[in-house]
């Protein structure tokens, strides 16, 4: 009996983090932030996605945004405990820099614009509905990089009991036709 005990304890220490999520797995591009489990998942599929490219004052307007076609995997994490934004988005600054990717746009809290979350988190025209846990305040982060054709665009936002990490990538991209 001992023994089973002891190979139960090793088995539950061994189990991988995403152990905790709910569907999916992580995009093999980006290995996801310590202690987030998958909240949603859309494995990739080819399809057009909105890019902000600037900030965004209207979630239905067209300034500061690129429309981009290619296989998107779209990803939504929740980490537990709350963790800070920047703490978030300089661990997938420090993996998308070592992958060769280039920064597109980043911004911080109201410097996003009042509809950036609306747009990314609640329109269709980025995460598919429904799939994104939003948090909308002002502790909210968007990075977008880009090498070659794939794009990754990233929404961190952090609320009283979790934080949540959006993940969009888009392989093979290219503008959208009109």
């Amino acid at each position: 009996m001992r023994a089973f005990y002891f190979a139960s304890v090793l088995v539950a220490l061994a189990a991988p983090a995403s152990a905790q999520d709910t569907d999916g797995r992580d995009h093999a591009l980006l290995p996801r932030y310590a202690d987030a489990a998958i909240v949603g998942y859309r494995a990739s599929s080819l399809e057009e996605i909105v890019v902000p490219t600037g900030p965004i004052a209207n979630e239905s307007g067209a300034a500061n945004r690129q429309v981009i076609e290619g296989q998107v995997t779209h990803i939504d994490y929740r980490v537990k405990p709350a963790t800070a934004p920047l703490q978030i988005e300089r661990y997938y600054e420090g993996v998308l820099r070592d992958a060769g990717f280039a920064p597109v746009y980043s911004c911080l809290g109201p410097a996003c614009g009042r509809d950036m979350g609306s747009l990314i988190l609640n329109s269709g025209k980025v995460a598919p509905t429904g799939l994104a846990d939003g948090l909308f305040n002002d502790k909210v982060r968007v990075l977008v990089s880009r090498r070659g054709d794939t794009w990754v665009l990233l929404h961190v936002a952090e609320g009283p009991d979790r934080s949540q990490v959006y993940q969009a990538v888009v392989e093979g991209g290219a503008p959208a036709a009109d």
